[in-house]
């Protein structure tokens, strides 16, 4: 008689999902590993055209083949290390330099404002801007339930706005989750932002936009 060989299971550290790598931590080290590797290759292809190229053709170029990379997905990457910030945004000054034709030891922040470019903080304005679609379309409704108006026994100045309630989360891990990030940013938006719900997708980005690179580029 032929013994069958017992099954064995293992589980895999990190997971390929629709081009995001999440490994069994949720760290997204792999996965920032992986988009760095992916965006400098194409920086250095950048720098062997960028003498043929007006800049505004260069920042579309990057836009289109660096700076999506870098976007891809970017909402999932809320609460990450310090580390891996650090990293993606080496990745977007160096970029902005190629772009720019500056020299390493230019300050990076005057031209990534000419350029108009936010900075890593553009996790927090697509986060922002996805609230703003599940709110006014009420779509997904897996994240629609999770938004919540906030509720006051008491009449407050803050009652005529739209602020959210905020889970309370006792650890950093589910800080990162949508019930929780997402109010917590939308909540830190002028009024201007978080009253209107009439206005299109393009006139909301565009405010938005507006309002972070105030934040990133105080003057």
């Amino acid at each position: 008689m032929v013994q069958s060989t017992p099954y064995r299971s293992t589980v895999s550290k990190s997971v390929n999902i629709l081009a995001v790598v999440l490994d069994n931590s949720l760290s997204f080290d792999k996965q920032i590993k992986h988009a760095c590797k992916s965006a400098n290759y194409h920086v250095r292809a950048l720098r062997h055209i960028r003498n043929y190229l007006s800049t505004d053709d260069a920042a579309t170029v990057a836009t289109a083949m660096v700076s999506s990379r870098l976007d891809y997905c970017n909402a999932v990457l809320h609460g990450m290390s310090g580390k891996n910030i650090a990293k993606l945004q080496r990745i977007q000054n160096t970029l902005a330099r190629s772009v720019s034709c500056s020299r390493r030891r230019d300050n990076i922040t005057p031209v990534l404002a000419d350029l108009h470019w936010l900075r890593i903080a553009r996790i927090e304005f697509k986060i922002a801007l996805l609230t703003f679609k599940t709110l006014t379309t009420q779509q997904p409704a897996y994240l629609h339930e999770l938004l919540q108006i906030h509720s006051s026994d008491r009449q407050t100045h803050s009652s005529d706005h739209n602020f959210h309630a905020v889970n309370r989360v006792h650890t950093e891990f589910k800080s990162r989750a949508f019930c929780h990030a997402a109010p917590t940013i939308y909540n830190c938006l002028p009024t201007h932002l978080t009253d209107d719900l009439n206005c299109t997708v393009a006139v909301y980005k565009r405010k938005l936009k507006t309002v972070l690179f105030s934040r990133s580029f105080p003057n």
